[in-house]
């Protein structure tokens, strides 16, 4: 796990690294993510982009744009500082996406196209969760439920709830092990290329 002070000087390398990249745009009102210039979230269920991101990284195994050991080794502490400032409420949305967009430039344009056009939706991330035993809630099929984000459900609903997902052996969709489960897979697979 990285530490807070080394999430810090990551941290600082990539604003620094950032500021001395040339940009055209002089006025934007909502800092965007780098992603967001490859991947999309405008078709019919598609999950967000960091979700996008960690999952295709995965999912680019044993293809032509496989993640390389150089890549893997630069991604992994990455991937740790998504997860500790996942964990942290006091972590500005900035932050996180100051590190995205540190992962966005690890990949190349062609492991970027690729991830988009697997077009990752929230009922893939479903099965995925679903082969780990995390069952998220979801209301409406094909809609993924942040894992860790609130719910109208009363105490006693959710008490019924947890009791019978565990029951049945499986993991419910709250928690920080639940929110942070896709990153946790992503930085393993990373971790095993050679």
């Amino acid at each position: 796990m990285i530490n807070r002070k080394h999430l810090l000087i990551v941290l600082v390398i990539g604003i620094f690294l950032s500021g001395c990249s040339s940009t055209s745009s002089s006025s934007s009102i909502e800092p965007t993510s780098l992603a967001s210039a490859y991947l999309s979230v405008d078709y019919a269920d598609a999950t967000n982009i960091r979700s996008q991101l960690a999952y295709g990284t995965i999912k680019l195994a044993n293809t032509a744009n496989s993640i390389t050991f150089e890549q893997a080794q630069s991604l992994i502490p990455l991937w740790q500082g998504i997860i500790a400032l996942s964990g942290d409420t006091t972590t500005a949305s900035e932050e996180l996406t100051a590190i995205q967009d540190q992962i966005t430039t690890t990949l190349t344009t062609d492991q970027l196209k690729s991830i988009a056009e697997m077009k990752i939706t929230n009922a893939q991330l479903n099965s995925f969760y679903a082969e780990y035993g995390v069952v998220l809630p979801t209301p409406i099929p094909g809609v993924t439920k942040v894992p860790g984000s609130g719910s109208t459900k009363t105490e006693e609903e959710k008490a019924a709830y947890r009791a019978t997902a565990e029951a049945a052996g499986q993991t419910t969709g709250s928690g920080q092990s639940a929110k942070t489960l896709l990153f946790e897979k992503t930085i393993e697979y990373l971790m095993n290329i050679k």
